[in-house]
């Protein structure tokens, strides 16, 4: 059962982040490889003002993004993973009487994970470390991303706090280089979930995002947002087809923040395991 359990939780786990922000994780295992293929929607038609108030964008007014990654994680030992994940996004602006569409590879993400498991394995604490390049200009809107190459280090601790059940509790910071403003990223998230059936999982996870820049400025092209907070819930569901393959759906909103837009979205993703 803890086998099941521990890679369930790595399949979870791969969803609940993004380009930028670590993998709460189990290891993968010595010479294996776990692929993970997402697919993301987002909308949004409000956002939260510098004060917290929620305003709606004028009628007709909206930002939409579908995207697209694969992440490929590969154990260099039982404690050591490196992973590299490849993303595709297609955004959508509408604003006022101007409506903008842009599409390609945004964020590439090369990551280092390292673990150190409980005498009985039913514990982990994982650090990582990452590095971003970005596969874009922004010399056309509406704009993939910050354009900007990043770092990232976090850390995880994944238990068992009840039968058949996991929680992941992970700190991230991010921080981005090519510009003054930065920004300088943390998040927080904490991630309950249950097996059922060995074969079913359900997990709830809910995450606070702080981003501090000096660039104050809220744009209705939401990647492009430097300073701002925002705390999400995400809701998921995963079944176990076989022994190597699980399709997961997962779906979010925004509850609160600041200068940051309300999202609501869902994922759908598929990990297959190789031997």
């Amino acid at each position: 059962m803890q086998k099941t359990n521990n890679y369930i939780i790595l399949l979870i786990a791969c969803l609940l982040c993004s380009v930028n922000s670590a993998f709460a994780d189990y290891p993968i295992g010595k010479k294996r490889t776990a692929i993970t293929g997402t697919f993301n929607y987002f909308y949004s038609s409000k956002y939260f003002n510098d004060q917290g108030k929620l305003i709606s964008n004028a009628p007709g007014d909206y930002f939409q993004a579908s995207s697209y990654s694969l992440n490929i994680s590969h154990g260099l030992s039982r404690r050591v993973d490196l992973s590299v994940t490849i993303p595709f996004a297609s955004q959508t602006l509408v604003n006022g009487n101007n409506s903008e569409t842009k599409s390609g590879v945004t964020d590439v993400n090369l990551g280092l994970s390292v673990h150190f498991p409980s005498i009985d394995y039913k514990r982990y604490f994982t650090i990582r470390g990452s590095v971003g390049i970005p596969a874009y200009q922004n010399n056309q809107t509406p704009y993939l991303g910050y354009a900007s190459k990043s770092v990232m280090l976090g850390a995880n601790y994944s238990f068992t706090p009840y039968k058949n059940g996991f929680a992941i509790v992970e700190f991230i910071y991010s921080r981005f280089l090519d510009a003054q403003d930065g920004p300088n990223q943390y998040r927080a998230v904490i991630t309950m979930g249950k097996m059922y059936n060995k074969h079913t999982s359900v997990t709830a996870s809910l995450s606070h995002q702080v981003s501090q820049s000096v660039n104050t400025a809220f744009n209705p092209n939401l990647q492009l947002n430097k300073n701002f907070n925002a705390a999400t819930f995400n809701l998921s569901v995963g079944r176990k087809l076989n022994r190597m393959i699980t399709p997961t759906i997962q779906a979010y909103y925004t509850l609160l923040g600041k200068n940051a837009g309300l999202g609501m979205g869902a994922n759908i993703f598929v990990t297959v395991r190789l031997p």
